[in-house]
């Protein structure tokens, strides 16, 4: 199915209301790469989700307030 320019143009604009973070694992850390891949597989989340969790479980913690 062919992406219509409507739906273009809506995804370019819900990409500028999107932020996106990024991890890179070099070769030295191939081992803590494949940990991270081994639990999500054995819980069934996501990366996304579960780094999301646990950046909000430690701005939290470190008492990081949400922006007013």
């Amino acid at each position: 199915m062919a992406i219509t320019e409507s739906q273009k143009k809506y995804e370019k604009k819900r990409a500028k209301q999107c932020r996106m973070f990024a991890a890179k694992y070099t070769p030295s850390e191939i081992a803590d790469s494949t940990r991270l891949q081994t639990y999500l597989a054995h819980t069934g989340q996501s990366a996304n989700s579960y780094l999301k969790a646990l950046i909000k479980a430690d701005l939290d913690t470190k008492g990081i307030p949400y922006p007013r």
